[in-house]
């Protein structure tokens, strides 16, 4: 994955508008796709988490989104990159909106990254393999009310065609009260399963 070059900007609306840009220049159109999903499905949410930040495309996503969420966590195994730049912009901008952002640095398939609190929304874009997302699906679903939305599940690099896709099927088939909602099969695409 693309590390952009966001040194320069000043605001966290800047850094969202500059890493898109960048992320879909180098991966290609529809890259960022998911983005679009998790606006169109914040509507319906008041609180974000999600599995693996790396510089924070999706969080700054969530953070400029229309219907701002009121609680964030990030969760990834190392936030430096995070660190690098969006954390000095996100802080101030979600105190300004009321936004309770929460940061962990942990393994998002260890008990260090499962919290109490239920969330509306969960992003999962960390360890792009089946048997880590198996396990981020069983320490994390229960906690989520309305979506979950998962990256990377028509394509991914290491993995046959559709694996995390075939993941998430499978769980909904096994996990009462799970369907698909939504599939995105361009370019990597992206998948967003909702609560019957």
């Amino acid at each position: 994955m693309l590390t952009a070059k966001v040194e320069n900007v000043k605001s966290v609306h800047e850094f969202y508008t500059e890493i898109r840009k960048q992320q879909e220049a180098y991966h290609g159109d529809k890259y960022c796709a998911m983005h679009d999903a998790i606006r169109k499905y914040l509507v319906y949410c008041t609180s974000y988490k999600e599995l693996g930040t790396h510089q924070g495309a999706t969080a700054s996503c969530a953070m400029t989104s229309e219907y701002k969420p009121k609680y964030m966590e990030l969760v990834d195994i190392d936030h430096i990159k995070y660190r690098w730049k969006l954390k000095s912009l996100a802080e101030p901008f979600c105190k300004e909106h009321g936004i309770e952002l929460v940061v962990k640095e942990a393994d998002s398939a260890s008990l260090g990254s499962v919290s109490d609190r239920s969330i509306d929304m969960l992003v999962i874009d960390s360890l792009h393999k089946r048997h880590h997302m198996e396990k981020e699906l069983t320490m994390h679903a229960s906690n989520v009310k309305k979506y979950i939305i998962a990256h990377d599940t028509t394509i991914c690099q290491d993995q046959p065609a559709d694996a995390l896709f075939h993941c998430l099927y499978e769980f909904c088939r096994e996990a009462p009260g799970w369907e698909v909602a939504e599939r995105e099969m361009a370019n990597v695409g992206y998948t967003v399963l909702k609560r019957k």
